[in-house]
């Protein structure tokens, strides 16, 4: 599958602000390409909401970091590993899940609080994309299970 450069996508349904409506799934192969393509879709799948724009922005940047970040971090030999990307919008929240099969994910990144002699700074960047990913979105959480790297980012719509 190296050289798959296909992008699957499948829609349930738009998504509602009241009731959720339906998922985003795009499956692809990492690459700057492919992220600005997948986070196109995404734009797509919110435009029914009318967000305002601040907080479709804010949206855009903190999952183009997080995918840029797979793209060059899980899969450091430029070997275009796959990434999977679900969004779903419920109870005014959008939540986006992201897997890829690279490199492990150091949990540190999630839950530094700076008491475990863990120093962002010393990251590609001195750690200032996670420091953005952080701050911006509403909740993180990520897991490791059975070689794929899960991390779920949550945003509040309201």
């Amino acid at each position: 599958m190296k050289g798959d450069t296909n992008m699957v996508m499948t829609r349930q349904t738009n998504p509602q602000p009241a009731d959720g409506g339906g998922a985003l799934i795009v499956n692809f192969r990492a690459s700057a390409i492919k992220v600005r393509e997948a986070l196109s879709m995404l734009l797509d799948y919110l435009a029914p909401l009318g967000l305002p724009q601040d907080r479709i922005d804010t949206i855009q940047l903190v999952l183009a970091e997080v995918l840029n970040n797979v793209t060059e971090h899980a899969y450091p030999d430029g070997d275009g590993g796959p990434i999977y990307l679900r969004a779903i919008v419920e109870n005014a929240q959008l939540s986006v899940i992201v897997r890829d099969r690279g490199v492990p994910l150091p949990p540190s990144l999630i839950l530094w609080d700076g008491k475990d002699g863990f120093d962002p700074s010393d990251l590609p960047e001195g750690g200032f994309g996670w420091h953005l990913i952080r701050s911006l979105a509403s909740g993180l959480d990520h897991n490791r299970l059975a070689r794929w790297n899960e991390l779920k980012v949550v945003f509040a719509l309201t």
